[in-house]
């Protein structure tokens, strides 16, 4: 089944305002993401529940719950995810990605296509031949499937078909060597 392409005022309502633009010169906007307050804010108290569930376990009981400093590991992460979630923005359009206040992309021209780590997190790297770079947490790009798959179609193009240089990372990872195995036969 095809994604039905909506434009942002009717993705989410008042969804306009929160989309990246589109570039200058550049095809219009597909797909975009902004995540709400509340999937923040939802990641943020699982994050708390985390921590406090592992309190428990770890003092076998909730006596340490009356030191009142151990509760600063656990209350902020709702806020935190929140402010940390509204830069949380990207858009896509049949050839480029708009990532936060990173600049955009030409993801049919990419030059480099790396994945790194950093902590927890996987961050996708782009070069084009423009000489624009672009990083991007790569589970914020698969949070919304077909932004994703406008991304993943053209980094799949600049590699297989024009060369993009990658790194083992990004080839196991993106199944770059293999993308094909996704399809039924």
């Amino acid at each position: 089944m095809e994604p039905e392409w909506k434009g942002a005022e009717k993705k989410r309502p008042g969804g306009e305002n929160k989309a990246p633009q589109t570039p200058e010169g550049e095809s219009p906007v597909l797909e975009w993401f902004y995540p709400s307050r509340g999937q923040s804010f939802s990641i943020g108290l699982t994050i708390s529940l985390v921590v406090l569930t592992f309190g428990i376990i770890r003092d076998g009981g909730i006596g340490w719950m009356t030191t009142w400093w151990l509760w600063l590991f656990i209350v902020p992460w709702p806020f935190i995810t929140l402010l940390a979630g509204r830069n949380t923005r990207m858009a896509a359009g049949a050839d480029w990605l708009r990532y936060g206040k990173n600049g955009f992309i030409s993801t049919y021209e990419l030059t480099s296509v790396k994945v790194a780590t950093e902590g927890a997190s996987r961050v996708l790297q782009l070069n084009d031949a423009d000489g624009r770079r672009l990083s991007a947490q790569l589970n914020d790009l698969q949070r919304n499937r077909e932004l994703w798959d406008l991304v993943y179609n053209g980094i799949l193009h600049s590699v297989r078909g024009n060369g993009a240089e990658t790194n083992k990372l990004a080839r196991t990872l993106l199944d770059l060597d293999n993308p094909l195995r996704f399809r039924g036969e």
